[in-house]
């Protein structure tokens, strides 16, 4: 590849990367965040994490007329209540039967993330940025491939900004299968509804939700089985389909009249419940119907696939489903440092523009912003969404007013961290008796930016005479 053709793609990385990477701090973020969010939800309920579950009869007890039930999980030990399609409002821990808010500060970032608080068309604006990862990613790579085994190495610590280049390439190089997956993923899931929709619209524009139907599939009709003596109840089911489908985890649970739908996931099949059913009717207390997206062509099981590889979803792969989710969580974390040093590297090249206080403010911004929201959760406070976008709004206008960038990143990750360590004291200091996954992951963040300012303090970048050739040239 010619040196000229590099010389491009790497002004392409650069200012691609200046000018959307803004926008893919703000969507990392908020998605890293957004795979804790039903964590989140029962922390700011104050509701136990992990334990033994209540009976399932007693759960379903409390609302026995909801049309809609989403089971509890090993993940999310939370039973919820439906009256139809987007009418969830009745929630219990499966653990204490206590009820619970559903509608959290976390739920903030969750949409956020998926819509900006646009609805759909916040939702095809968003998977354009999968598009513009994925180009990072591309021209990243070609930049770096007669680097790769160097960008293996252990990050040099001879100068600041020597140390957030090799940590932004060695990021780059140890998370690009999941970046790409998150890119991808991120792009189609987007795009891929808004084709649905306009499928489904020029199709069949009198009943557009049967085009849905009919990317579910039908159900694969049972051959007439001798029917049972008295009537079937759910638990009945579940017990039912646990001795003849192993394989299967039940997730939902959908009534009509006398028939029960029951969706969840097979193990081996990245999948969702609206695309793996089994339908029983009560009164005879049979297995009537079954829906497998194993019997849907190739491009149609990959579009379903699309959900639970992009929200980490992994309980299709029941033994590597938890090691996974953590994996996911790691790289969605690391892809917020990648884009964060990327744009630090930019704005120490650009320090007098006034597009690097727009960054410093806009990511800065979210982050103190989001550390703050933490410790409101943690002591479990109402606060209303507009105090949260109010105060970042306020920090991105004062790091375009202040000149002194670099120091009120500083100030910024200072608070943060600490804010991060409130935020995990209020919590034990509530529930002394739980060490829950969100306490590991505030405890995480808080001794990350720690060692970021550590990193800052003691690496002081030397003046152009002390480096070599080679480290201004990828430095400036």
């Amino acid at each position: 590849m010619t040196v000229p053709l590099i010389r491009r793609m790497s002004n392409l990385h650069r200012s691609a990367g200046a000018f959307l990477g803004v926008f893919l701090f703000v969507i990392m973020l908020s998605g890293t965040w957004s795979l804790g969010s039903d964590a989140l939800r029962l922390w700011w309920n104050k509701a136990p994490l992990s334990g033994e579950h209540l009976p399932l009869s007693q759960l379903l007890a409390r609302q026995p007329d909801s049309t809609l039930v989403q089971l509890p999980q090993p993940a999310n030990p939370t039973i919820t209540f439906c009256l139809g399609i987007g009418q969830c409002d009745n929630s219990y821990s499966a653990i204490s039967g206590q009820p619970l808010v559903q509608n959290t500060p976390a739920m903030w970032l969750v949409t956020l993330h998926k819509s900006l608080f646009m609805d759909f068309p916040g939702r095809i604006f968003i998977s354009l940025f999968g598009f513009a990862l994925a180009v990072l990613l591309i021209s990243g790579f070609i930049i770096n491939r007669r680097k790769l085994a160097s960008m293996m190495q252990i990050p040099r610590r001879r100068n600041l900004r020597l140390l957030i280049h090799d940590l932004h390439n060695g990021l780059g190089l140890w998370c690009y299968p999941w970046l790409i997956l998150f890119a991808v993923t991120g792009a189609l899931s987007g795009v891929g509804a808004l084709g649905t929709v306009g499928l489904a619209s020029s199709v069949n524009p009198d009943h557009p939700q049967l085009v849905m139907q009919q990317l579910m599939g039908d159900f694969r009709e049972i051959a007439s089985q001798p029917p049972t003596q008295g009537r079937y109840q759910p638990e009945q089911v579940l017990t039912l389909l646990e001795q003849s489908y192993p394989s299967f985890t039940p997730q939902i649970l959908m009534r009509r009249d006398n028939v029960l739908i029951v969706g969840g996931v097979r193990a081996g099949q990245p999948s969702s419940a609206n695309f793996e059913q089994y339908r029983f009717d009560l009164h005879k207390g049979q297995l009537t119907g079954i829906r497998d997206s194993s019997e849907q062509a190739f491009w149609t099981r990959a579009f379903i696939s699309i959900q639970p590889l992009h929200y980490g979803q992994y309980q299709w792969l029941p033994k590597l489903g938890m090691v996974l989710s953590v994996l996911h969580f790691i790289a969605g974390f690391s892809g917020c440092v990648l884009v964060a040093s990327g744009l630090a590297m930019w704005c120490w090249r650009h320090s007098d523009s006034p597009i690097s206080g727009v960054i410093v403010g806009c990511c800065g911004g979210l982050l103190l912003s989001t550390s703050g929201l933490l410790v409101v959760m943690s002591l479990s406070f109402a606060l209303p969404m507009r105090v949260f976008f109010l105060f970042w709004g306020a920090i991105w206008v004062m790091c375009m007013v202040v000149k002194h960038r670099r120091q009120m990143l500083i100030l910024i990750a200072s608070l943060s961290a600490l804010l991060f360590f409130i935020a995990l004291a209020c919590s034990l200091w509530q529930q002394p008796a739980y060490l829950t996954r969100i306490n590991f992951i505030l405890l995480f963040c808080g001794v990350f930016l720690l060692l970021a300012l550590v990193c800052v303090a003691k690496l002081s970048a030397p003046q152009k005479s002390d480096r070599s050739g080679y480290e201004r040239s990828i430095t400036e």
